[in-house]
């Protein structure tokens, strides 16, 4: 007999790492590569990817107000 509180390691399989889509913005491509694994990473590391991530995105973000808005986009 089984325990049912007892999880199985089937249970915990996840589906296989699909790489992230790509920008052609090496920032936030580089950003989102570091999530495409996240469902896998020990959960101690979650914080400090998505703290990377967001601090990456947040400067790119911040960046793009500064192009005038008749700038040709790159």
């Amino acid at each position: 007999m089984t325990d049912p509180n007892q999880v199985q390691s089937d249970d915990l399989e996840s589906d296989p790492v699909t790489s992230p889509p790509q920008t052609g913005h090496a920032a936030i491509d580089d950003a989102l590569l570091g999530l495409a694994d996240l469902a896998s990473a020990p959960l101690s590391d979650h914080h400090d990817r998505l703290a990377n991530a967001h601090e990456a995105l947040h400067q790119t973000l911040e960046r793009s107000d500064d192009r005038p808005e008749n700038a040709e986009p790159r």
